[in-house]
């Protein structure tokens, strides 16, 4: 029976895509922000063969990863197609040198302007990247620029990372290490900027805190300690954090000003916290933050970027610190368990993002002109860029269902 249906579901998948094809719709875009009758499907993989197959059109990494941030070597073993999806397999086995394996497949052709999309599900771990990126692995063209496009460099639970590179124009920043051109934007698109933990009796303190794993650096913009009166008692402590992010403006004091217009951004790597000391005990019923930031202008305008991805809030009792409130955006939106559909739409002036059909972020383009290839990757990071890396990534997978790309007529 397990069979059979395995063979209905590959049958209906490759229907959907000959319809697609057909440019009559597109069962993965309903009420899309693509329009779909100004496309034509001009390659895709749904995957719907045995593992052998995965040879017709990919080609897999095969050894270590030379990459300075990737703790993962990557081999055919761990890119397995099994019922119609793509398994990209972390394991934790020393191979190549390296800790863990994860798998990766880059197309053997090339591509260039279109759009391009994949139905995909992240790895359920923290430490992982899940890539669906263009790199030209066949060479840049002389004159040209080494251009990478990140669709989507993405973080469990549910953060969305887009970049696009420019790997040939590079400079010497003051401390002497080698940089060069990215746009590199941390989108979240599930989730609330705004948290409430309402005690159920207030408690006595001198010291609050909170601890999160978030796989970015986290953006508060107002941390509020609240007392019975209502006052915010956060704007008279003193404030110690893991540090600040050099690259924007911010302060640790920006994230008990009171004021709404400035925030507190963490440093990127390891574990973020922020704590409040007063001189005197402090009469606590609640805890509120604002935290992230709001796009208010272009096609991002009402999206979100940087929300917190999980975090506890703790007071200190005068001998052990007390839990009072715990997060974990998986919970809300969980990218690991659910499918969804990342995109973009590539021609010589823009980049456009979506997520399962809807426009959520545009740039120019001023370095991508060459063609490309695609990439799928799994990789495990280093310094907590992804978030920390444990056991719990053993076993885990990134899948892809499809992956498809059109052209304008």
């Amino acid at each position: 029976m397990a069979e059979c249906m395995n063979s209905i579901f590959r049958a209906v998948k490759s229907f959907s895509c000959i319809i697609a094809a057909l440019g009559v719709c597109n069962y993965s875009n309903a009420n899309s922000d693509v329009d779909f009758s100004q496309w034509t499907l001009a390659w895709s993989d749904e995957f719907d063969y045995e593992n052998e197959g995965l040879e017709h059109k990919w080609i897999s990494q095969n050894g270590p990863t030379e990459n300075e941030w990737v703790l993962s070597s990557r081999w055919r073993d761990n890119a397995v197609v099994d019922d119609g999806v793509l398994l990209l397999k972390a394991k934790k086995e020393s191979r190549g040198g390296q800790d863990w394996t994860t798998g990766n497949v880059w197309s053997k052709r090339t591509f260039g302007y279109g759009y391009y999309e994949a139905r995909m599900k992240y790895a359920g771990a923290y430490g992982i990247n899940n890539s669906f990126w263009l790199w030209p692995k066949q060479g840049t063209p002389e004159g040209e620029k080494a251009c990478e496009i990140d669709i989507n460099e993405g973080h469990y639970p549910n953060i969305i990372n887009t970049n696009v590179h420019n790997w040939t124009d590079k400079y010497t920043l003051p401390n002497g290490r080698v940089a060069h051109s990215d746009n590199q934007l941390h989108h979240t698109l599930h989730g609330d900027p705004e948290h409430h933990v309402t005690l159920e009796e207030a408690v006595s303190t001198q010291k609050i805190r909170l601890r999160s794993n978030n796989p970015a650096s986290i953006h508060i913009a107002e941390f509020r300690v609240m007392s019975d009166s209502g006052e915010n008692a956060a704007t008279a402590a003193s404030i110690t954090t893991n540090g600040v992010f050099s690259k924007l403006p911010s302060k640790e004091s920006f994230a008990i000003d009171g004021k709404a217009d400035t925030r507190w951004v963490s440093q990127k790597h390891g574990e973020k916290w922020l704590e409040l000391h007063w001189d005197t005990p402090q009469q606590v019923s609640a805890i509120e933050f604002s935290n992230g930031w709001l796009q208010e202008f272009g096609a991002s305008e009402g999206k979100y970027r940087n929300l917190i991805s999980d975090y506890v809030i703790e007071y200190y009792d005068g001998d052990d610190w007390v839990q009072v409130a715990q997060y974990d955006a998986s919970h809300v939106a969980d990218y690991s368990a659910q499918w969804h559909t990342y995109g973009l739409e590539w021609d010589e002036d823009y980049f456009r993002f979506y997520l399962d059909g809807e426009l959520y972020h545009q740039m120019r383009n001023d370095v991508c002109f060459s063609d490309t290839t695609i990439l799928f990757s799994l990789a495990i990071l280093k310094a907590d860029i992804a978030g920390p890396v444990t056991d719990a990534i053993d076993g885990t997978s990134m899948k892809v269902d499809w992956v498809r790309y059109y052209t304008k007529p």
